[in-house]
């Protein structure tokens, strides 16, 4: 009855899984958005270039562009309140704690509804609930040269069972066990193969047990504005005495080149 239960100040977080999707699509179009719901993006295609013959007028093409729309409705928060009795008796700085906490959900948010794109991707290869062999990568890899997709900002974004059936491919194996840097690899930034920066994440779409939706695509495939970067709302609710943390961000996504990414089907 002399022994009281002692808190350690050491504490045991959730895991968390790596982020990389965000970071490997197109911002470009966020200093655009300071308001408004919506981003509108102009297209220009290419024109012809045509025989000229003597004494014949030249010949003009009529442009009728299309503009493909990002809007900005999605609101998403994370919240939490601390009670003053739990933070007075913990050792634990818990606001501290959580509010890091509800930073990385409203990021996991804005990763998991851009891995919910890859399926909007009408390009696949693989079979879902077996990892994509290198002959699929390397179809995957001949679709996106025969668009003319630009060679850099290429991503091969995949689950941990992907990179684990890589590991046993010789040709695989340097690229996975050691980043671009030639340092270890960290974050989820795997090394380069076949010009694709290498990413693993547990964050993609599963479909069913065992089933997994990689990707691999240019940057410029999807969009990403952030209009409202992640922001902090702190204050003490003096009817529940009760420290409460909440953090808003206001973003939109969007598919912007269908031929610059590819479904890879793949395990998980």
């Amino acid at each position: 009855m002399f022994s009281p239960d002692i808190w350690s100040k050491a504490v045991l977080r959730a895991t968390e899984s790596n982020l990389v999707i965000a970071k490997s699509v197109n911002r470009e179009f966020e200093s655009d958005a300071t308001v408004g719901k919506t981003v509108k993006v102009a297209s220009i295609g290419n024109l012809a270039a045509r025989a000229k013959a003597e004494n014949t007028a030249i010949t003009y093409e009529t442009v009728a562009e299309t503009a493909t729309t990002i809007t900005l409705n999605i609101w998403s928060y994370a919240a939490l309140g601390i009670e003053d009795i739990v933070k007075v008796q913990s050792s634990i700085d818990l606001q501290n704690e959580y509010q890091r906490k509800l930073g990385y959900a409203v990021a996991k948010d804005i990763d998991t509804k851009l891995a919910a794109d890859f399926a909007g991707f009408s390009q696949v290869v693989g079979t879902l609930g077996t990892a994509a062999t290198d002959a699929n990568v390397l179809a995957a890899i001949k679709l996106l040269d025969d668009a003319d997709v630009p060679q850099d900002d290429r991503f091969f974004v995949m689950t941990p069972a992907e990179k684990v059936s890589k590991l046993a491919l010789d040709r695989w194996s340097n690229a996975l066990y050691v980043g671009t840097s030639q340092l270890p690899v960290k974050n989820g930034q795997l090394g380069d193969m076949y010009g694709l920066n290498l990413m693993v994440t547990t964050n993609l779409v599963k479909p069913a047990g065992g089933q997994a939706n990689n990707a691999i695509f240019h940057r410029d495939a999807l969009a990403l504005v952030v209009q409202r970067t992640p922001k902090t709302h702190v204050f003490y609710d003096i009817d529940v005495f009760a420290w409460k943390l909440a953090v808003e961000v206001i973003y939109g996504h969007q598919e912007m080149r269908d031929n610059f990414g590819i479904l890879v089907n793949g395990a998980s």
